[in-house]
């Protein structure tokens, strides 16, 4: 088995343009694994908020991958199964973590905005709880790639 998590952004973060890049590399993070690995299990956080993790899951489903899901049992950060032990579980049951950001806020976002991303220390992506489940991922020795959408 190999274990692929996908992570970023949820479905406010993007406009239709950078949705479907979003889309585009998801397909190609799990088409690529499929030809050099058998069984891949696509790991996700569920998120109640859609995005990245529901379109993985869906693009994996049509795939016809195993998946692995973590949902919250709590929405909030810390609790018995919040988002917090949702996304060290990511990092833990998933041997490469893919974290797919954009680059901006899209002109319709109203949500809290962030100056930079506080878990990476940069201005290169708007801020995810994705980039914090990349960082847990590397403390274990684990792959991370980022993926930035312009």
């Amino acid at each position: 088995m190999y274990s692929i998590g996908i992570v970023g952004h949820g479905s406010d973060k993007f406009d239709n343009r950078t949705e479907l890049l979003a889309k585009d590399i998801i397909l190609n993070i799990l088409n690529e694994a499929t030809k050099t690995h058998d069984d891949v299990v696509m790991v996700s956080g569920h998120s109640p908020v859609g995005g990245i993790d529901i379109w993985a899951e869906e693009i994996a489903m049509q795939l016809r991958l195993l998946l692995n899901i973590k949902s919250p049992k709590q929405l909030v950060w810390d609790a018995e199964y919040g988002f917090k032990q949702r996304n060290l579980d990511i990092a833990k049951y998933s041997d490469i973590v893919h974290v797919i950001l954009v680059e901006k806020y899209p002109g319709n976002y109203s949500g809290q905005k962030f100056k930079l991303c506080y878990h990476c220390k940069t201005t290169d992506h708007v801020k995810s709880g994705g980039c914090w489940t990349g960082k847990q991922a590397q403390k274990l020795g684990k792959e991370v790639i980022w993926h930035i959408i312009k």
